[in-house]
């Protein structure tokens, strides 16, 4: 799994260099465009996001950590700008700022010890996650991309699990068909908002359409 993870990050650094580039550039189109898959590489690492200590609220916080005193920075603060407020005189200083928190990963990352229970708790407590909070569109509020980040989360939660399929197989081997009949089921229900490289907006969803995604999730 610190495999995968390293791998993510990767992917990480190079989709935000591009969606950071066109920040600087100013280029509106581009960078909304950009956005969304510049995060999937990081929402697929959430079950270990905790592990990377302040860099998760720098890169992921959302506009409520200023009520607790640290900076809004980070991919929704340029998604606000990119959506909301329209690019700030520090839109640019602040894409800087997210391309080296993404880059510092990788430092953070190689230095993390991983073990079995972080890694089945992580995916859980990420897959509640969806289901209570991220189910209301609380996270991508500008941009109501977040069919993409569940999709990533999905499958970040699925690699976590499969790094613990030799044990789980021996161990409880019913509990893993369960877990697998389940989890194709919410990754079926996902591919039918599939809308070409990418997905529907979530307001265009249904009241239907999000119970049917929250039942998924909490089976």
């Amino acid at each position: 799994y610190k495999v995968y993870v390293l791998d993510q990050i990767d992917e990480t650094i190079a989709a935000t260099t591009v969606f950071t580039d066109a920040v600087r550039d100013g280029d509106v189109a581009a960078a909304q465009e950009a956005y969304a898959p510049s995060r999937q590489g990081w929402e697929r690492i959430e079950p270990v996001a905790e592990s990377f200590g302040d860099l998760d609220p720098k890169i992921d916080g959302r506009a409520e950590v200023e009520a607790e005193g640290m900076e809004f920075t980070g991919f929704h603060r340029l998604e606000r700008d990119l959506w909301e407020t329209g690019l700030q005189p520090d839109s640019a200083a602040m894409a800087d700022r997210l391309l080296a928190d993404v880059t510092e990963l990788v430092t953070r990352a190689k230095a993390v010890e991983l073990n079995p229970l972080q890694l089945a708790n992580g995916s859980k407590a990420l897959l509640d996650e969806i289901a209570t909070g991220k189910i209301t569109g609380e996270e991508e509020r500008y941009s109501h991309t977040d069919l993409w980040d569940f999709e990533a989360n999905v499958e970040g939660s699925t690699a976590a699990i499969a790094a613990l399929r030799p044990y789980l197989a021996t161990a409880d081997p019913a509990l893993v068909a369960t877990i697998d009949e389940r989890g194709k089921a919410l990754s079926d229900l996902l591919e039918t908002y599939r809308e070409g490289d990418g997905f529907v907006l979530y307001t265009d969803l249904t009241p239907q359409d999000v119970k049917k995604l929250t039942t998924a999730l909490d089976a």
